[in-house]
């Protein structure tokens, strides 16, 4: 078996460098990814990026939103969670198959101290209970990675904050995340990995692994990304990880009611968005107008379902001409998060 340690702490970058090495890189044993991202939201596939994050949290709290090409739910993910990937030669019976690779997670968190964690149905790995760790699988071209989370010493507060959809009603026919009890996995550690940091954990789970006494002994089967490896790395986080057409343009359709007062005048929006744009609207309410706000409607059909794109769709529009003693700042706040 091979391992990388990806040196980014970028979630859109090292999701690239997993399907990069999964799409172009051929080995001969199997692949252990290791990485660390700062705070992020990785949706799963079939997601509605809307109906599982509260996006204006995510923004405010400088939260990376992201979607990955494997199935299952969002997870939140920051500095003391360690996530990991076994890329490895794809088989029919394989496929769905957890536990082949999370039972030497499993076996390794034992050794630690951690003695009651388990795996639990398909693909969670709970303790006391609580999950810590979800599991999801992507294949492609006869080649298959498995990849999961360990949450170490995740900001828990943050996880009830940001995957919780602010006040707005959501129908949508994509998958739901299940908000499972979840926990972290320092506390279960023996006594002598009460201080241990992320890298170091990461570490003591390649020896683990590897059945090695000393990270020296494995490096022989450390793969190192070349020059070229990152320029194909690049390419794939402009185009996939941190594009907003692959991010927001994979949701499912679905409609959206936003509703507001402004200065004791309501404004109600429903709104119908497919693969990210805006597909129709309609807006009702008890505001005084000088306009038909039919004309706001036509200039929005069409238009990306985002904060910019529908500031500039607005940008020469006199709000308060159809929206008496509303500001466009408020309009556009009133639309999306």
């Amino acid at each position: 078996m091979y391992y990388v340690i990806m040196p980014s702490l970028d979630i859109r970058r090292n999701l690239a460098t997993e399907q990069y090495l999964l799409n172009q890189r051929t080995f001969d044993e199997p692949v252990v990814l290791f990485y660390i991202q700062k705070p992020c939201v990785i949706v799963g596939r079939n997601q509605n990026v809307r109906a599982e994050v509260d996006l204006a949290y995510a923004r405010k709290h400088q939260i990376t939103v992201t979607r990955r090409l494997s199935g299952g739910g969002a997870v939140y993910d920051d500095l003391g969670n360690l996530s990991f990937s076994f890329v490895v030669n794809a088989d029919h019976e394989s496929f769905g198959k957890f536990k082949l690779f999370t039972q030497p997670i499993i076996d390794a968190l034992h050794e630690m101290g951690a003695t009651g964690a388990e795996i639990s149905g398909r693909n969670d790995l709970l303790i006391d209970g609580k999950k810590f760790s979800g599991n999801a699988m992507y294949t492609k071209n006869k080649k298959m990675y498995s990849h999961g989370t360990l949450m170490l010493d995740v900001d828990l507060d943050e996880v009830s904050h940001v995957l919780t959809v602010s006040e707005k009603k959501l129908a949508s026919k994509g998958t739901k995340s299940v908000r499972s009890r979840v926990t972290n996995l320092k506390p279960y550690l023996s006594k002598e990995y009460q201080d241990i940091t992320t890298e170091a954990f990461r570490d003591r789970l390649l020896l683990q692994l590897f059945n090695a006494k000393t990270l020296e002994e494995i490096k022989p089967f450390e793969y190192q990304l070349t020059e070229t490896d990152e320029q194909a790395i690049d390419q794939l986080v402009e185009e996939i990880y941190g594009n907003d057409t692959w991010i927001f343009g994979e949701e499912p359709k679905f409609t959206i009611k936003r509703e507001e007062k402004f200065k004791g005048r309501l404004i109600e929006a429903n709104i119908s968005v497919e693969k990210g744009r805006i597909e129709a609207i309609t807006i009702y309410g008890d505001y005084f107008n000088q306009k038909d706000t039919q004309e706001i409607e036509r200039l929005l059909i069409g238009s990306n379902y985002e904060r910019e794109a529908i500031e500039l769709v607005l940008a020469a529009v006199e709000i308060g001409d159809y929206f008496n003693n509303v500001s466009k700042a408020e309009f556009v706040q009133l639309l999306v998060d």
